[in-house]
């Protein structure tokens, strides 16, 4: 009997631990900060696979953004942004400067390998700031799915946060 308790509570270890493995994944790629910020603003964060974006370093990955929906939304210099030109398309890159322009905050980027400065940007242009870049591989991709679909549908907020 002693043993076949063992057993059961064995096996049900190993499933939590299981269960829990895409989240424990994406707390390693994000940070646990991150992780837990994006169950109190689950609007505020989001994935997408880079081939969305030009000009990101890696080939295969996936973007974790913060978008500009929340208050504690602040742009630095040398923070990755990905933002809409105003051709209309996508670019993804680091912060050079920001500057008030007429009362508006607006940001230059660059590319590292290019002396070319991008810019004036303007803030209902950015899209979102770069959090994470994550491998795009089965797991990653599995593990961000879940995540996502915690975030946005699941009141998990209650299991990760103190009342």
């Amino acid at each position: 009997m002693k043993g076949r308790i063992l057993f059961k509570v064995g096996k049900l270890c190993i499933f939590l631990a299981v269960a829990n493995l895409p989240f424990m994944t994406v707390a390693q790629l994000i940070g646990m900060d991150t992780f837990l910020d994006s169950f109190q603003h689950p609007d505020a964060y989001q994935y997408m696979k880079n081939d969305n974006a030009s000009n990101t370093d890696v080939k295969a990955c996936f973007l974790i953004l913060q978008t500009p929906t929340i208050q504690d939304f602040i742009v630095q210099n040398g923070d990755t942004i990905l933002y809409r030109t105003n051709e209309g398309s996508v670019r993804c890159e680091p912060v050079l400067q920001i500057q008030l322009l007429h009362g508006t905050t607006v940001y230059y980027t660059a590319i590292p390998t290019e002396d070319d400065i991008k810019g004036p940007i303007y803030d209902n242009q950015v899209l979102g700031k770069v959090t994470g870049i994550v491998d795009d591989n089965l797991w990653n991709a599995l593990s961000l799915q879940l995540w996502d679909f915690s975030i946005k549908n699941l009141n998990a907020v209650t299991l990760f946060t103190n009342p």
